[in-house]
Order: structure tokens, then sequence, then C-alpha cells
């Protein structure tokens, strides 16, 4: 498992240099996180219990082939940044850990795909709590494959939750995946491995799916919630919903692709969303019902897109869905005494 991470141009390990920012002061209290991260080589062996791990997937491949915008490949890079000037509200038994970044050698996006599958299982193995960082959402993919290893022996279940604008359920062009297959790809597996496929979608939008397509998530028993439905006036239905798909499983991932956003908000993604989701108080309620799901296991973060974002506003608005999760997190997990 490790043999396959052993190229430079697959993986490059954790690296302190990028993790620098403003000092405020030495006391926790007065800390940010570039302070406090730890960075590791996935190669070795680490201790990532009670630690979110932080792995980079450097690709925008799947991009292109959807006749995307590039520049996601950047992505990791953008975030970490702004990541690093974020203070500490959360507990020193929580750790953060930066566990590097998969790389894009070539165009060859199955092998990236696959070497991501690899370091997200070798970081559950090690009790940490993934947190991969995009590149184009082709990350959903190798997000699955290492989940799905992970789970193989454990007879357990799998649900995938997308926070999006569009369902990336739709059928290989040419044999090949890209950023909108994902699901598809997912789907064709569990069902070749006898398994059931349990897919929630939010803040899919009409606009941005074909009918077609919209019959065909149906037809799977995708769960859909779209964008319109996100509503004060629906956030209990929305809560029950969210719940009852997570008691249908063990293992929750939560992938959140950055063009649901309305393009106010999030300018510096793949694909715009002129008419997406305004991260407001009600949203943020409803963010609140993923973080609280007792089997949430793994996080991504895909399509930040830095050449196109203005102000880091995109990066920023990713930077605070990240500071949500590790300060829910630190206060869910099981920390010894």
């Amino acid at each position: 498992m490790k043999r396959l991470l052993n190229d430079p141009e697959i993986y490059s390990k954790g690296d302190q240099a990028v993790w620098k920012g403003r000092v405020d002061g030495q006391s926790r209290e007065w800390m940010r996180w570039h302070q406090l991260m730890n960075c590791v080589d996935l190669r070795e062996p680490s201790d990532l219990r009670q630690a979110i791990a932080f792995l980079g997937c450097c690709s925008d491949e799947g991009v292109a082939r959807n006749q995307g915008r590039l520049g996601a490949k950047e992505g990791p890079a953008a975030l970490r940044n702004v990541l690093a000037n974020l203070p500490v509200h959360f507990p020193d038994k929580l750790k953060l850990k930066d566990c590097g970044d998969i790389l894009l050698k070539g165009n060859d996006l199955e092998s990236c795909q696959a070497y991501l599958g690899t370091a997200l299982k070798i970081i559950l193995e090690q009790e940490g709590f993934p947190v991969i960082l995009g590149g184009g959402h082709e990350i959903t993919y190798g997000h699955y494959l290492g989940v799905s290893q992970y789970l193989k022996n454990d007879n357990k279940r799998l649900g995938i939750i997308n926070l999006d604008a569009h369902l990336d359920i739709r059928a290989l062009q040419d044999g090949q995946g890209n950023s909108g297959t994902g699901f598809y790809q997912i789907e064709q597996d569990q069902s070749a491995a006898g398994l059931p496929f349990h897919y929630l979608a939010i803040g899919i939008q009409e606009i941005s799916n074909t009918k077609g397509l919209l019959n065909y998530a149906r037809e799977k028993n995708v769960k859909i919630i779209e964008r319109d439905s996100l509503i004060n006036e629906q956030l209990d239905q929305i809560r029950e919903k969210i719940i009852g798909f997570s008691k249908l499983v063990d293992y929750v991932y939560l992938t959140i692709d950055l063009d649901a956003f309305a393009s106010a908000y999030a300018p510096g993604v793949s694909a715009l969303a002129f008419n997406g989701i305004v991260p407001d108080q009600q949203f943020f309620m409803i963010y609140d019902f993923l973080l609280d799901l007792p089997n949430l296991r793994s996080v991504d973060l895909a399509e930040l897109n830095p050449y196109f974002d203005i102000d880091s506003r995109t990066a920023k608005l990713a930077a605070d869905l990240l500071f949500r999760l590790v300060n829910k997190l630190a206060a869910k997990i099981q920390l010894p005494s």
C-alpha cells in the first residue's frame, strides 16, 4: 500500500514551510492554526488518533474532461494559505495534521484517484479524520475508493451526502470519468459488489441538471433536497431527511462542491451558480445538521479555483466551512482524559 506513494510525482508529504502567518502570541488563546499544524509523511507510521488529517488532491483533469474552467489543481495551496491564519478555538487534545498532497501525473486521472484512495485508507487505518482539499470534484471517486477499501471487510454500510448544484451522476464519456461522473462510477461499483447505493444530494438545481439525469438519479433511489427547498419553513423536514438518511448507514462521507453556493460568495469555482445557496444563518443551521451526525467520518471540499476567485471570497468561505467542522468535531470527539 505504502509503496504506491513512493513516486514524488504522485505524492508530496506535508510541508511545514507552507504553514506560516501572523503570530499574535505563544499562549493557546492567541494562537492560529499555522502554529499548531504538524506535517506528516504517510509513507511513515504516524499517530493520527484524535487528529484532523488534511490531504490535498491537486487535480483538475476531471474538470478539463468536463469542459469546465481549469485551475482547481491549485485549490489546496490557496486553501492552506487561508487556513493558516484561522484562530485556534479547539482544545489541545485535538490535533491538526497536514498529510501532504496527491498529485496528478500527466493526464492520468484514474491513477490519481487510486492514489488518493490509497492515502485516505492509510489515514483511516491510523485513526485520523480525513479532510480532503480539492481539486476538482473528481476527488469524490478517489475518496470513495479509499473508504470502500477501508470498509471492505467490516460489512459496514456507506452513505454519501453531496452538497452541490449538480448530481454528478452522468455516465462515462468514451470510457473515461470526469468531475461529473463520480456518483455514476460509485453506483456502478456498489452494484457490482452487491452493495446498496446510499446517496443524498443537497442543493440540486433543475437548471444545472438535465431532466434525464434527474430521472436516472431517482431510478437509482438517490435522495434529493433541491436548492429551492432550503427555506426556513422546511428546516425541520430537512433535518429529518438528513438524520433518516444517516440512520441507514454506518459511515457518512460528506462532499462539498463549492459551486453549490451563489457566485457572489463563491466566484472562484469551475462552474458558477449565479442563484446558488447563500451562506447565511439558515444555511449554517442545515450545515450544523450535517456536522452533528454521529457517524460522519470523512469530508472533502472540491472545486476551489483560485484563478477566478475575487478577494479570496471562495477560499474564505471554504475556510469558514472547515473552521466550523474542526470546532464541531472537537466538541464531539471522545478525547481521552
